[in-house]
């Protein structure tokens, strides 16, 4: 058994991982030295960090290890011996999750180098990037460093030396989190830290039980889609989405990894496979969605796990709304924002909001009096304090509706409304709160330059998103207020206005009410699909804004010039892969 700490069950997203690589004077840990290390941090699956030194070692680097790293005694006589680096490296990995390839090599060398200056060794897990790889990797190629890098196109700079590695072993592990994710459903820390460990068989068919199911699998085509595995009496087991149908599916019954004991009970209890293919892997998503919604199936609750995102959630039901954040979305009349990669994402944009806006914090219920005293948030100018009725209800709302028109985009009228304000204050020779307004215009102006908080509300989006399909084909989906309306196929050359017009008008232009809070969870589960892809699949899509301002003219205009753009793109890559260059 290998221990999994109970402090890992966070997303995949919201931990940290510090991916290590050292070079030493050799191979053994007690006699050895480090001469070098490197650290980069990953966090809401992208690095956001790096921390590298040499380290004197105070012992020779014999002449073999100089030729393969490239590091010799006169590069570490100057260099800061270990009582100096460790402590920033201790620092720098603090809580993250240990990764590096073979990383029982790294850790060994860098426990022992602590314990070594009395610092006592890490306390986190291991996760390690070759054994990843022996359970990811296709079969046959070589698990090194050097033959992954080569194999997926990873490029390192400085082969053996502790930097160059380590970007490597950080770009292989990001390949890795995607592949996990998205082919074996994958969004939590604790499963991953377990995957490594999977037990591996090799096969050169199926079981003998599932020659029932061979002539399914023979059938199953290359195009994304919906598979359905059902049981003995035909029942439905288990449903799920595919990029390619064939590929996912036969996973579950060619697969060299060692299944968790109840995908292997799902797998013995199939006895027939059904498919419908789409057009796109959106147009998978909402159908498994709504599928599984309408069979139920017993293994879907055993066994799928969304990626949940975070969102900033505004609570409009109030009359002293807060904000706050939370991963799932509810039937509950609240804003929502997002999604965000990370909560590390969303806890720095709700940290800037609060900086920017004075919305209150506290979460106790509000009793406005004038005997109250303002508690601390006033004090640090963070709050209008309502509670003692330093502000009214309609300032209140006013400050939360500029919190709604930031975040949705809408920043130059918010920027003027705080200019309105200020220039009133400063005419009523209030110049104390005119120079707080000043500060607070300066600041927002600085976030708009930075483009952060880049958000928009999911109950108000209306958007229009132009994926690839199939052949020569685009799916077009229609979304009003977060939800899907309507999607329809064209073919990306050919656009009729007579197809698209009278959809347009009917999604946007109609005075039908589509409130979107009253459908229940299957819509809710609907917008929460939508956008997750529009924060993580932009690379596949096109995605259009709806304004108010819009009519349907000009959104034929720009939908045909998107997909001017899509095919003009198309033909550029498929240029560039006929000459070599892609």
């Amino acid at each position: 058994m290998h221990e999994v700490h109970e402090g890992y069950v966070l997303q995949i997203p919201d931990t940290d991982f510090v991916v290590c690589d050292v070079e030493t004077t050799g191979l053994h840990p007690e006699r050895n030295r480090l001469t070098e290390i490197a650290l980069v941090r990953v966090r809401g699956n992208t690095v956001v960090d790096r921390f590298e030194s040499l380290i004197n070692p105070r012992q020779f680097i014999p002449h073999e290890v100089q030729r393969l790293t490239g590091i010799s005694n006169e590069m570490v006589y100057s260099a800061p011996d270990p009582a100096s680096v460790l402590p920033d490296v201790r620092r720098f990995i603090a809580n993250a999750v240990f990764v590096g390839h073979n990383v029982r090599f790294d850790r060994s060398f860098l426990d022992t180098a602590l314990k070594r200056q009395a610092m006592g060794a890490l306390d986190v897990p291991n996760l390690c990037t070759a054994r990843l790889a022996r359970r990811l990797a296709p079969k046959g190629g070589g698990k090194s460093l050097g033959a992954l890098a080569r194999q997926y196109g990873i490029r390192i700079r400085n082969r053996h030396r502790a930097a160059g590695d380590a970007d490597a072993t950080a770009s292989l592990f990001l390949h890795f989190l995607q592949l996990l994710e998205e082919e074996f459903d994958i969004h939590e820390t604790a499963d991953l830290l377990s995957f490594q460990y999977r037990q591996i068989y090799r096969i050169t068919g199926a079981p003998r039980y599932y020659t029932r199911l061979q002539e399914h699998l023979a059938a199953l085509p290359h195009e994304p889609g919906v598979y359905f595995f059902h049981g003995k009496k035909g029942q439905v087991l288990y449903i799920g989405k595919a990029r390619d149908l064939k590929k996912r599916v036969a996973s579950y019954f060619y697969h060299n990894i060692g299944h968790t004991e109840k995908i292997r009970r799902l797998v013995r209890a199939v006895h027939g496979i059904t498919w419908k293919t789409t057009q796109t892997e959106l147009s998978a998503l909402l159908t498994e969605s709504r599928s599984v919604k309408q069979h139920q199936p017993p293994y879907n609750t055993q066994l799928k796990r969304y990626r949940k995102y975070p969102f900033l959630r505004i609570d409009m039901a109030d009359d002293w709304p807060t904000i706050g954040w939370c991963y799932d979305l509810g039937d509950d009349g609240a804003e929502y924002f997002g999604p965000f990669r990370s909560r590390f994402a969303v806890e720095d944009a709700l940290d800037s909001i609060n900086k920017l806006f004075l919305l209150r914090e506290c979460t106790t219920a509000i009793h406005p009096s004038a005997d109250n005293v303002p508690c601390l948030y006033y004090e640090i100018k963070r709050c209008d304090a309502p509670c003692a009725m330093l502000t009214d209800r309609d300032e209140y709302r006013a400050e939360v509706e500029d919190v709604i028109g930031f975040l949705q985009g809408g920043r130059d009228a918010v920027l003027e409304r705080f200019r309105g304000r200020m220039r009133q204050r400063a005419e009523e020779m209030d110049f104390e709160g005119a120079a707080v307004l000043r500060d607070r215009l300066a600041a927002i102006e600085r976030i708009i330059r930075q483009q952060r908080l880049m958000v928009y509300s999911v109950r108000r989006q209306n958007l229009i998103i132009i994926t690839f399909a199939r052949r020569t084909n685009v799916e077009i989906h229609l979304i009003r207020e977060g939800m899907l309306a309507a999607q329809f196929l064209v073919d990306q050359t050919l656009l009729p206005d007579s197809k698209l017009r009278p959809v347009l008008d009917d999604v946007y232009f109609s005075r039908q009410e589509r409130a979107m809070f009253t459908r229940g969870t299957e819509d809710i589960d609907e917008m929460r699909i939508i956008a997750s892809w529009c924060l993580t699949r932009r690379d596949d899509s096109r995605i259009v804004e709806v304004a108010e301002s819009d009519d349907a003219d000009d959104l034929i205009s720009c939908v045909r010039s998107v997909m001017r753009e899509m095919v003009d793109d198309m033909h550029d890559g498929n240029a560039a892969a006929d000459d070599g260059i892609a």
